[in-house]
């Protein structure tokens, strides 16, 4: 508490004193932070006031949970297929093309086992790397930073520093000993945690601006 400023006090102070919005805002947490509290985890969500619309509408036959449920999965339908755009799937085309050739109506009847279970998993497994990305702030990029001090001749070659990771220099000593002694520099602190967030810096639109900016 002693970190906080005296406006930030105050503002916490009335957020604590008006529980009705302090309840809305925990009940949008996700649940694990609240795992301690199963009880008030409980209250949040069934005293919520949308939660008590919903119940109404449902017993007055507004919508049933399936259509509710099937309106959730049509908004994430989208949400996966922008994604998967941005994605390299040349692995699934390459797939579906040794099975259907030049007939797109064999696709619409293709089973799991069909494409591949291995490749269906691979698919939503980078769909579900690159959800994150989608919605990381800029300045969580530690190389586009406004503050501080950026290490441009360690973040310009993070690709190579991310090679060596995944080759095995997996601890901040060992990155770090392999980066003086290849790229001339030390690796910063921040850089395994964004590297095990963000994965390949290639795959990552604002390091490869960046990076074409640094190397110009």
């Amino acid at each position: 508490m002693a970190s906080l400023s005296a406006k930030a006090k105050i503002e916490l102070g009335s957020l604590l004193v008006n529980q009705d919005e302090l309840a809305g805002l925990l009940a949008l947490l996700p649940k694990e932070h609240l795992s301690n509290y199963p009880l008030l985890q409980k209250e949040l969500f069934i005293k919520n006031p949308n939660t008590k619309n919903y119940n109404k509408a449902l017993k007055d036959g507004n919508f049933s949970k399936n259509e509710y449920r099937d309106r959730i999965f049509a908004r994430l339908d989208i949400f996966a297929y922008e994604i998967a755009c941005s994605m390299n799937t040349d692995h699934l085309v390459e797939r579906v093309i040794l099975m259907a050739g030049d007939d797109m109506s064999i696709i619409d009847e293709l089973q799991i086992e069909d494409i591949g279970a291995e490749v269906i998993q691979r698919v939503l497994m980078d769909l579900s790397a690159n959800v994150r990305k989608q919605v990381q702030p800029k300045g969580d990029h530690p190389f586009l930073a406004e503050r501080g001090r950026i290490d441009h001749k360690f973040w310009r070659h993070a690709d190579k520093a991310h090679a060596a990771f995944v080759e095995g220099y997996s601890t901040q000593a060992a990155l770090d000993a392999w980066c003086q002694l290849n790229l001339n520099t030390r690796c910063p602190q921040s850089f395994i945690r964004w590297t095990k967030s963000h994965e390949d810096p290639r795959s990552v639109m604002e390091w490869v601006e960046y990076a074409a900016r640094e190397q110009a």
